[in-house]
């Protein structure tokens, strides 16, 4: 038996009921769930559409879809890590290299200096603020996707949601890192320098080019993206 298109659309309701809410998720379970059907309802032609859904739906075991779905993100985790060094080496070679030189050289003249401890105060003030606006920004942007009930894409999700909050959860670290570095004497600049450098071009990349580049990622990765 050939699924029809209610068939298919009662599937993508049904992931949607099981708490999948990324579109590519449910595409993928829906093709897995309509093969396994077919072939039910082959088997057995006397068992309804649900009845053949639901026994379709068991073989996912106990918890349900969210085996899959822990895969499915950890797979796109490591997707979003490859893209994210990707851009970072960019800052490695011409003519990006040069800023990043400029910029290590100041931060490390700086933090020679007495002064230095207050400037990255202020600075780690204003960094913070600003992430904070950025993470406050990003879940507006996806809540008005969830109100408009857009299609919602996992990998999009990553790289929206990991444009702020990896560098704020790395920032206090940073900061109490530093604090403890007192005994490092003449090394200390050169490690404050080096830390702050790396963190200003994650910060970078994470919240400006990845997400500047997302539609072209996203379509490469999901086809049915710019349908």
């Amino acid at each position: 038996m050939r699924l029809s298109e209610e068939h298919i659309e009662n599937l993508y309701a049904f992931t949607r009921k099981h708490f999948v809410e990324y579109y590519d998720l449910q595409t993928e379970l829906v093709d897995h769930m309509a093969n396994d059907i077919e072939v039910i309802l082959e088997d057995n032609p006397n068992l309804s559409f649900e009845q053949a859904r639901d026994k379709a739906f068991k073989k996912f075991g106990v918890f349900g879809f969210m085996e899959v779905v822990e895969q499915r993100h950890k797979a796109m985790n490591k997707k979003y890590a490859k893209l994210l060094w990707h851009y970072a080496k960019d800052w490695f070679r011409l003519p990006q290299i040069i800023f990043t030189i400029i910029m290590f050289s100041s931060f490390f003249i700086l933090f020679s200096y007495e002064i230095g401890g207050y400037v990255f105060f202020v600075a780690y003030f204003i960094f913070c603020t600003f992430l904070v606006f950025k993470t406050i920004r990003i879940n507006r942007k996806i809540k008005q996707k969830r109100k408009a009930k857009e299609k919602l894409w996992l990998l999009e999700d990553i790289i929206l949601r990991s444009a702020s909050v990896g560098s704020l959860i790395f920032m206090p670290q940073l900061f109490n890192l530093l604090n403890g570095l007192d005994s490092l004497g003449k090394t200390k600049p050169l490690l404050y320098a080096s830390l702050f450098s790396i963190l200003i071009i994650y910060t970078y990349v994470s919240t400006v080019v990845l997400p500047n580049n997302a539609t072209k990622h996203l379509k490469e990765t999901y086809p049915e993206y710019s349908l």
